[in-house]
């Protein structure tokens, strides 16, 4: 995958399944394509309840992934798109970050932000999916970030914990590669990761478009997404 936030990638031919062709499976459920617009999400026995609780309370909202179909089998269909992690195209400043803004104004921690739960729809909008491990009003969460996504807090997942991963995705976004990358195949990387983070060291984004955003997210001095979306606001408005 080329470096850049600008790498040209179809989405339409990205997207383009076989029927019943596998594509994820997660700690509580596996993924199956019906088609270029829909899949269906099977659970594990009873895990299905947390992700269909933040479904009610979200209702629809234009940048989060649709429930079109909730089935007698404790299954459901859910809109489909393409990972950003796939392609790593530059979003909007409008789209992803006002996702887990309205998450956590309806009192929902993702508790797994990352370009993995992003997804790009057929009609280029990006959508945040991914809810069955949620924190519900602070209630414990049973998702947990990637290893390059946590920094070791407590309470272990908040508000903070998502905007740390966030700064950590916005990394993935414009250079192609999550923080880190290069302890991937060695041993026990989430740990390495862990004690540089404890230590406040964290990858050099002096040269990076959003730096400073980063930095900020990881350094614990944002305090609410809302924060989020001004800065890529007003980052957008000096491009012209």
């Amino acid at each position: 995958m080329a470096n850049s936030p600008q790498t040209a990638v179809s989405t339409e031919a990205a997207i383009l399944p076989t029927t019943g062709q596998f594509l994820d499976s997660g700690k509580t459920g596996v993924v199956h394509a019906i088609d270029s617009e829909k899949v269906p999400k099977e659970y594990h026995e009873g895990d299905e309840e947390t992700e269909l609780r933040v479904y009610r309370r979200l209702g629809q909202h234009p940048h989060i992934a649709k429930l079109l179909e909730t089935r007698t089998d404790g299954s459901i269909v859910l809109e489909r798109g393409i990972s950003l992690r796939k392609i790593c195209r530059a979003p909007s400043a409008n789209e992803i970050p006002i996702q887990t803004k309205y998450l956590h104004s309806c009192g929902i921690v993702h508790a797994d932000v990352g370009c993995s739960n992003w997804i790009l729809t057929g009609e280029d909008h990006i959508k945040l999916i991914d809810f069955e491990g949620c924190s519900i009003d602070g209630d414990p969460a049973d998702s947990c970030y990637e290893w390059f996504s946590y920094c070791r807090s407590e309470p272990r997942v908040s508000r903070q914990t998502d905007i740390f991963a966030f700064g950590c995705a916005i990394y993935e976004v414009l250079t192609g590669r999550p923080p880190y990358h290069e302890l991937q195949e060695s041993c026990e990387p989430s740990r390495q990761v862990e004690k540089l983070y404890v230590n406040q060291r964290f990858p050099d984004v002096a040269k990076l478009p959003l730096g400073q955003l980063m930095q900020r997210c990881w350094h614990g001095q944002i305090s609410s997404m809302s924060e989020v979306i001004q800065e890529l606001e007003a980052f957008l408005a000096t491009l012209g």
